[in-house]
């Protein structure tokens, strides 16, 4: 970590934002269970039963969606960068981190994982294809969240202004098509 610098106050500034292209609350039909939507404060509390209790660190996924039976668990990590730093590399180590989950919840039988990003940053920059395609060989999809509507946000980091989208959406059909599959493939 950089000495004085700003980090996390910098991912939460944009990156709470972002979550909320995909936060879809409640209880969802997906394949042939039902799954709850849980948020990034409610999951260790939420799964604090079923986390094998060697482990002692907690991981607080962005969100997640848990069958009833909590046998089905998807995890969600959203991912919103608009200058270089520590959110863009996390995105390479996706197959390390559903494996953790996987360890921390040894009685959830299908753990899934996916990364939604922003397109304005990560579609647009070639270095990101390895990741992506990695994290894709390790079955773990990685979605692209488009701007929404023409308003943007200004970020000004040593005095260098990063003009980018205020809004995104991401496509939910693609994701629960993803989510289904899984599901039904389990089943």
């Amino acid at each position: 970590m950089k000495t004085g610098g700003t980090g996390g106050a910098n991912t939460n500034a944009s990156g709470k934002p972002f979550e909320d292209c995909f936060r879809p609350t409640g209880r969802h039909i997906i394949g042939d269970r039902t799954f709850t939507y849980i948020d990034q404060d409610q999951f260790v509390e939420f799964m604090k039963d079923l986390k094998d209790p060697y482990w002692e660190h907690k991981k607080k996924p962005d969100g997640a969606f848990v069958s009833d039976d909590k046998k089905t668990l998807f995890i969600i990590e959203a991912k919103h960068q608009i200058v270089s730093g520590s959110v863009d590399e996390k995105i390479r180590a996706g197959p390390c981190l559903l494996e953790e989950y996987k360890q921390l919840y040894p009685s959830v039988e299908n753990v899934h994982m996916m990364f939604i990003v922003n397109d304005w940053w990560f579609g647009r920059q070639k270095k990101y294809e390895i990741a992506i395609k990695f994290n894709e060989k390790h079955g773990i999809p990685v979605f692209f969240a488009k701007q929404m509507g023409s308003t943007w946000k200004v970020h000004i980091r040593d005095n260098r202004w990063t003009i980018y989208p205020a809004f995104y959406g991401v496509n939910e059909d693609a994701i629960f098509e993803w989510m289904t599959k899984q599901v039904l493939q389990s089943s």
